[in-house]
């Protein structure tokens, strides 16, 4: 559902459980925290927890999709059309973002940490599929989204892991040089 449609009730409310499910994060594991500990830090009932979500784990989806989604689109040059800037954009967010999430999720264990990363690479996977303006056929522009956001995450993973001193702008510019074929690889597909 698009969020300007929704009632200023409701999203004032799933802030809420969002700050909420955030600052349990930063206190103890996702596995010990419960719908009623979330509730309670609201300040809301669990029935208006239910009305909202399914479960924590939906929240924890939302939660992850919805944060990365406003800071992307914040610092996208402009969102409807693939260019360096907005590749660079792109990865410099996820980098940042996966470094707040780890920042505020300390007690996050490896499965949950997988679970906010898959709901960041479906936010990517958008924003990768509304660049293609021109497409080349359902496969290809799937495949090429594909290999496209699971070369950031890599990339990004990688730099986490052998260059946590590195910036975002640092790892944005050796990825877009890997990437740099993307635009001419999108063109010549489609001239076959």
């Amino acid at each position: 559902m698009d969020e300007k449609t929704v009632d200023l009730r409701v999203r004032r409310t799933r802030k809420l459980l969002q700050e909420a499910f955030l600052k349990l994060m930063s206190q103890k594991s996702f596995q010990a925290i419960t719908v009623q500990d979330i509730s309670a830090e609201a300040m809301v009932n669990r029935s208006t927890f239910y009305d909202h979500f399914v479960d924590k784990y939906a929240l924890m989806e939302y939660t992850v999709s919805e944060q990365f989604r406003e800071q992307l689109m914040s610092k996208l040059p402009d969102q409807d059309h693939y260019s360096v800037e907005n590749l660079r954009a792109l990865i410099t967010t996820m980098w940042e973002y996966f470094g707040g999430i780890h920042g505020q999720c300390q007690h996050a264990a490896e499965q949950e940490r997988m679970l906010f990363q898959s709901q960041v690479m479906n936010v990517v996977k958008k924003v990768l599929t509304n660049w293609l303006s021109d497409p080349l056929g359902k496969v290809e522009d799937e495949l090429a989204v594909a290999v496209t956001s699971w070369a950031i995450y890599g990339g990004t993973h990688y730099w986490a892991e052998n260059k946590p001193e590195g910036t975002g702008e640092e790892l944005a510019d050796l990825l877009i040089l890997i990437l740099d074929g993307m635009p001419q690889t999108h063109r010549s597909l489609h001239q076959r």
